[in-house]
């Protein structure tokens, strides 16, 4: 994601925190939020919820990356938002946690995942099951991806258990995982499966030596 790519929100600095206050400023039609710096004091803020709802429905939604102007401060802070919260029945959003990091931050991130294309199998009549909709990953803001896809045309027809280790990650990004496990499971039906068995029995056989050629019968003196 280059630095064009990320989302510009300008915020407003706030004094008055707890729920009153924070019901006036919604009420008021912003939103209260609080800025998170390791090592430095929280700021509390507020927004516009149209802003941060137009970024969170963006191409890679929370996990992208803001240039966040507080108002007041000569430059923008480089933040993402780690939590937000929404009313249970009006659906809009109650407050918004940002995170600043740092272009170097590395970040562990919950990405979608799904197939392209259709493999052998798939042609042939075959089962495929994705056991995630969403994989784990770790990588910096700028390569933070909107979507990983697994390329299902590289498969031969078969059967195939593709774990998450084998599942080919974009650059500057790799697979968080604790134990490998199972992502794509890919079944050929048992008929195709035994006529290519037979298949390959007929062209062994068809490859095998060459019958002894029968000696000519000896010529009478």
């Amino acid at each position: 994601m280059t630095q064009s790519a990320r989302s510009n929100l300008t915020v407003q600095p706030r004094t008055a925190t707890g729920n009153g206050p924070n019901r006036r400023l919604r009420q008021g039609g912003v939103v209260p939020a609080v800025v998170y710096t390791k090592g430095k004091a929280p700021v509390p803020v507020s927004a516009d919820p149209k802003a941060i709802v137009a970024h969170l429905h963006g191409p890679l939604g929370r996990n992208g990356a803001i240039d966040l102007q507080i108002e007041g401060e000569a430059t923008p802070r480089l933040a993402i938002v780690q939590e937000y919260t929404v009313h249970p029945w009006k659906r809009s959003l109650e407050h918004v946690d940002f995170w600043e990091i740092t272009p170097d931050t590395v970040l562990t991130i919950t990405v979608p995942f799904s197939g392209e294309g259709r493999s052998e199998s798939e042609k042939q009549g075959g089962r495929v099951r994705f056991t995630r909709d969403d994989i784990v990953v770790r990588c910096k803001p700028a390569d933070v991806p909107a979507r990983i896809t697994f390329d299902m045309t590289s498969l031969p027809a078969g059967d195939h258990n593709l774990t998450i280790s084998k599942i080919p990650m974009p650059k500057g990004v790799t697979a968080y995982y604790k134990h490998d496990y199972s992502l794509i499971q890919v079944h050929l039906p048992k008929v195709v499966a035994t006529a290519e068995v037979d298949a390959k029995g007929k062209d062994a056989k068809k490859g095998g030596k060459a019958p002894a050629a029968k000696a000519a019968p000896a010529k009478k003196k």
